[in-house]
């Protein structure tokens, strides 16, 4: 709530509500269907009228002893002293949301900083400007604002102050936001769910139930069977893919006796390496095998 109480505060007010709807007008430039705004311009066109209706009645407006449209303030010699004059206590709705009046001192900021507004509006707000000793654009803090119109800002992180011409002082670049991916949703496994061992005893039938908590148990029951037998049917395929993938890795690892596992096996279509050699034929290119001929042994008699 926003209340006058001496008419210079309100011309004060009058000035700043102006200011204000200048800027709500242009914020509406660029984002036409915002209703904070539209609401907010509303609100404070209606101030603006109310408050110059009351600067032309001479604030009798609320206070019905001010016939004369001025009220005479005694002063402390005992009689009254027509040149001061002094506004009727006048509330007036609030004018602006939070997040309104922060877009509006962003742009009140930025068009001091481009010379488009009065300096005095950029007085505590962040900004870049040219440091001296290099010619760099620097983070700084507009301090105040001098005689003759140029800047005294604070450097961060450093904190030695300059002043520094108008033209050399720009606002910060809004941080834009990029988009992050998100990551897909990871799907349930068998074994995060839980297993179902038996139906709940609250399911079962009983004689007090009525039909319709007989119906409602009927369904329940059929949903849990339905789930206990999905989820053995499961662990079954689970169980012979695990008996595969053992067999599979099981086999030929052990060396049974009586076979020779250290040969090398070779196709029979391989090109022998012998010169007479044919492609197809086991033991091509080598000759037959030799062997001796066998002969009947011959014993000398023994003697007696």
């Amino acid at each position: 709530m926003a209340e006058f109480s001496s008419v210079e505060e309100m011309r004060a007010s009058l000035d700043e509500y102006k200011e204000q709807l200048q800027q709500v007008d242009l914020l509406l430039g660029e984002f036409p269907d915002n209703e904070d705004y539209q609401e907010a311009k509303t609100t404070l066109t209606e101030a603006i009228q109310l408050v110059e209706g009351l600067l032309i009645d001479g604030g009798s407006f609320g206070d019905p002893s001010a016939a004369a449209g001025v009220s005479e303030v005694p002063s402390t010699s005992g009689h009254f002293d027509a040149g001061q004059q002094q506004a009727p206590s006048v509330k007036l709705p609030s004018t602006l949301p939070a997040s309104v009046a922060e877009q509006i001192r962003r742009a009140q900021v930025k068009a001091a900083l481009l010379g488009q507004a009065p300096p005095a509006w950029a007085v505590g707000a962040e900004c870049q400007a040219v440091y001296s000793g290099d010619g760099q654009w620097y983070d700084a803090a507009i301090q105040s604002v001098t005689a003759g119109g140029e800047f005294v800002v604070v450097f961060e992180g450093y904190g030695n102050s300059e002043e520094v011409d108008p033209k050399q002082v720009r606002p910060r670049p809004d941080i834009q936001e990029v988009y992050k991916g998100v990551a897909a949703p990871k799907r349930k496994r068998v074994e995060d769910e839980p297993v179902i061992s038996e139906i709940p005893k609250w399911c079962e039938m009983k004689d007090t139930d009525d039909d319709k908590t007989k119906s409602r148990k009927k369904k329940l029951l059929k949903s849990y069977k339905s789930k206990i037998r999905f989820q053995q049917m499961d662990l079954d395929q689970k169980k012979k893919q695990q008996d595969w993938h053992s067999f599979v890795q099981g086999k030929g690892s052990k060396k049974k006796a009586g076979v020779f596992t250290g040969r090398k096996k070779t196709s029979i279509f391989s090109v022998p390496e012998e010169v007479g050699g044919k492609v197809g034929v086991v033991g091509s290119g080598k000759g037959m095998t030799d062997y001796q001929k066998r002969a009947r042994h011959e014993f000398a008699p023994e003697e007696l």
